[in-house]
């Protein structure tokens, strides 16, 4: 049966994988993970704000919200994981298919996409990000179509700019295979030759249509972005970078190990589409490594995790001797060890190691809270938050899903994370607003002084102090609420 599933060349064993491996961790992470990382509340917004970029990101991140802002019937907190996992699944099935294009053996394709087992890419360390999942999902195939248009026919290179269009869209760092790419068509006659193709140009036109109201919004907004991205770096020498990389290519080294017990050996490639392959991602993997080993940069890690997920299938095309041994049981022990997997991050959370299945989880008590006492006060829905960070919690969590009144600024300091590009002071004086005061500061000390100097005309007719625990055995915290009234409704109490 296992020889049966491996060794055919029939898709369904892979589609039986992919999305098999997608629902189960849909169902496991939505019911056991206690709250969605902070990444899914900037999405939110910035899908709710609907612009060309944020702070921090292109506008696919914030794009891929807005199904579940449209119906409001989906659970917020399901359609993270959803989304997350059946990008995954996308993406894995993509890893197989580039694999087996550059070997054209299903055994090592197998090989390819069951070794992203021995690491978290493709499952727990990809839940935290609001963009990562998205280039596993797109990197793949952007490769497999760059390899396609180079080497069947050049109408694969809209495909390509689709696809990494979609993935610059999505971060920046995508433009590593753009520029790779881009390098390869100048000194490559196995690439350049394709600028005598009009398809080639339709390709860029089309890469450009989809980049182009990003640029279009970063230059109107002080390169936001950009700005973020430096903000975050330190100069100077340093070995986290060179640990950042061991931490998430290890699984190629174990990989290597077993090709290698198995009578293979890995080497340069002699087919020059596996060498243009190889060069598309160590290209840019080699400067961001020089680079940030002189620059130290807090998210080096997430820079690489996408790296990582393509990298099995150019493992395996780089096999200049193949495996004298069968790998079937290789591929078995890396199949039950995907399952290990589920079952390991199921173990820690249901029995809370490390506060793992509890973290922060007193959010959901606040904001119920926080509803009931509005619905007590107010007929009108709560349509507006304000004021510290606990206020941004509330717009995903609360189940009238009401908009930040922060505003929008770049004129001084970092311009916020959340926040509302299309609010009116009239809007907020119509329909109330409930203000979140600041973790531990009293009702006799809490003045919303930041909110209140953003909108003039808001008055706050009541203030009332709630209890805040972030998880069992947690500090509790008062936290000081503000009621602004809604101009238009009936006032219960």
């Amino acid at each position: 049966m296992t020889m049966r599933f491996f060794d055919t060349a029939h898709r369904m064993p892979l589609y039986l994988w992919c999305f098999g491996y997608a629902i189960l961790w849909i169902a496991t992470s939505y019911s056991l993970d206690p709250t969605v990382p902070y990444d899914a509340v900037e999405a939110l917004n910035w899908g709710i704000n609907g612009e060309w970029g944020s702070p921090k990101n292109p506008w696919l991140v914030g794009s891929m919200m807005l199904p579940v802002i449209a119906i409001k019937a989906i659970s917020l907190s399901f359609y993270w994981y959803f989304t997350h996992f059946i990008a995954i699944a996308i993406g894995m099935f993509g890893v197989w298919q580039l694999a087996f294009r550059l070997t054209d053996k299903v055994e090592l394709a197998w090989l390819a996409i069951l070794s992203l087992n021995l690491s978290g890419i493709i499952n727990f360390d990809i839940i935290p990000y609001n963009d990562n999942y998205l280039l596993v999902m797109l990197w793949p195939w952007a490769l497999l179509f760059f390899l396609k248009a180079i080497d069947d026919h050049p109408k694969w290179w809209l495909a390509f700019a689709l696809a990494i269009g979609l993935a610059t869209m999505a971060k920046y760092s995508s433009l590593a295979i753009v520029g790779s790419v881009f390098l390869l068509s100048l000194f490559v006659a196995k690439v350049r030759r394709h600028y005598r193709e009009p398809v080639f140009y339709l390709a860029i036109a089309l890469w450009f249509l989809l980049v182009t109201p990003n640029i279009w919004w970063l230059v109107h907004n002080d390169f936001a972005a950009f700005k973020w991205v430096d903000s975050q770096i330190e100069r100077g020498f340093n070995l986290h970078t060179t640990l950042a990389v061991l931490s998430v290519f290890y699984p190629l080294i174990i990989v290597g190990i077993i090709i290698y017990l198995s009578g293979g050996r890995i080497g340069w490639p002699q087919k020059q589409s596996n060498k243009l392959m190889n060069i598309v991602i160590l290209l840019p993997l080699l400067i961001i490594y020089g680079w940030f080993s002189f620059n130290l940069g807090g998210r080096i890690t997430e820079w690489l995790q996408p790296f990582s997920a393509v990298a099995p299938a150019l493992l395996v095309g780089s096999i200049t001797l193949p495996p004298r041994k069968s790998l079937l049981g290789t591929l078995r022990v890396l199949a039950v060890f995907g399952v290990l997997m589920l079952i390991g991050y199921a173990a820690v959370m249901l029995a809370n190691v490390r506060g793992a299945g509890e973290k922060f989880v007193g959010i959901n008590v606040f904001t119920r809270q926080l509803d009931q006492r509005w619905s007590e006060r107010y007929s009108t829905p709560l349509r507006y938050v304000g004021g510290e960070y606990l206020h941004q919690w509330l717009t995903f969590y609360s189940h009238y899903r009401p908009q930040t009144i922060q505003p929008w600024e770049i004129g001084d300091g970092a311009p916020p994370n959340i926040y509302n590009r299309h609010i009116k002071e009239s809007d907020i004086v119509e329909y109330g607003a409930l203000l979140v005061g600041e973790r531990g500061t009293s009702c006799q000390k809490e003045h919303f002084q930041p909110m209140l100097a953003a909108w003039p005309g808001l008055t706050v007719s009541h203030k009332e102090a709630f209890t805040f625990q972030a998880q069992p055995g947690a500090d509790p915290e008062t936290v000081c609420i503000g009621f602004v009234d809604p101009q238009k409704t009936q006032h219960h109490q």
